[in-house]
């Protein structure tokens, strides 16, 4: 009797055992991660890892306020907003680039298949990693992670994540030279034509198992250094803006119709031209006293280069470059994306998306 004893005793130890160890694996393949699809604004790497004619930004004086003075392939001199959403979800580094994960990387905390240079049409950019190709790259990785977990901790570990999709800009600047001024019609065809395609990936994402989305909307891309520099007296493009206005506003409709559309699909769209207007007509409240000339990149032809001088007050400057945003813009955008009011975080801040 005591020997059955003992032994029923040794059974219920290694039956809690494997519970515990089970549930420590359930645990790793729920926790909430971030999976980041896009363009220049949100690639950390990936494009370090193509051939050479492809965008990089893997040298100084990129990356000079990043920890370690590292030029990780950002384009920016520090974090990108993506890194300060993925830090505010919980994430403690930002999800590694696809292209550098090695055989056996699951990625629990996420991953980063965005390409600099991309767009929404894959005909947007040369030699990078199309968005057609980056939702390939994510299909494979959520097989790799079914077959790892099983179809319901992976289908759990999807829900709860959060799909960061920043694209749109490369498109609109490549229509931005064909505009006719004035051209309403132009202008709602050139929209219509890249959402067609933008809406289909995102039903795409969703059907690999995302819900919660978080879209930043295209900005003021006519007052980016690189556009004014071609403007008489260096001011704004007014028909870019126009442009850019019209997407983002077409965006959030798109997103406001897939809510309905797709059972569980849920979203909050960050207003970057709004947050960018709001610095424009007040810099000083939000701590910026540079907003047209960038802090890196002043040689004959507005690149950033390595052997471009660069300003030392950049938490002062709205640009980096003659086209990405500095580190000081990406998180304050950031911060009012995760926490800020529906002006401009829609319908819901990234917050309150992931809570819910």
């Amino acid at each position: 009797m005591e020997k059955l004893q003992q032994a029923a005793t040794i059974f219920l130890f290694l039956s809690l055992i494997s519970f515990l160890a089970n549930l420590s694996t359930a645990a790793a393949a729920t926790s909430r991660a971030v999976f980041v699809f896009g363009d220049s604004t949100v690639d950390v790497g990936n494009n370090n890892f193509l051939p050479s004619d492809a965008p990089k930004a893997n040298f100084h004086p990129y990356g000079v306020d990043f920890p370690g003075r590292i030029p990780t392939g950002r384009f920016g001199n520090g974090f990108l907003g993506v890194d300060f959403v993925a830090h505010a979800a919980g994430i403690h580094r930002s999800p590694p680039p696809f292209l550098s994960l090695r055989n056996g990387d699951h990625g629990r905390r996420g991953v980063n298949f965005a390409s600099a240079g991309s767009g929404v049409l894959d005909t947007t950019g040369t030699d990078v990693v199309t968005m057609t190709q980056q939702i390939k790259d994510f299909s494979t990785f959520a097989g790799n992670l079914r077959a790892s977990k099983g179809d319901r901790s992976a289908a759990f570990f999807l829900r709860k994540s959060l799909f960061y999709v920043s694209v749109g800009s490369n498109d609109l600047f490549a229509f931005s030279t064909v505009l006719i001024p004035g051209n309403s019609t132009q202008k709602d065809e050139i929209v219509a034509a890249v959402l067609g395609q933008f809406a289909g990936q995102l039903r795409s994402i969703y059907q690999l198992g995302a819900r919660k989305f978080a879209v930043p909307g295209t900005g003021q891309l006519g007052c980016i250094p690189g556009v004014r520099s071609r403007v008489p007296g260096g001011a704004c493009n007014p028909e870019l803006n126009d442009l850019s206005l019209r997407y983002k506003t077409a965006t959030r409709a798109l997103l406001d119709q897939l809510a309905v559309e797709l059972k569980g699909f849920r979203f909050s769209f960050s207003d970057f031209f709004e947050i960018g207007s709001q610095i424009q007509s007040d810099p000083q409240k939000y701590g910026f006293t540079e907003l047209a000339v960038p802090c890196c990149g002043l040689d004959a032809e507005g690149r950033c280069t390595p052997n471009s001088t660069y300003c030392s007050h950049r938490n002062q400057y709205f640009f980096w470059d003659a086209v990405h945003p500095s580190q000081a813009v990406y998180r304050l955008g950031a911060r009012l994306s995760f926490y800020g009011p529906c002006q401009f975080a829609y319908p819901v801040n990234i917050h309150s998306l992931l809570e819910n």
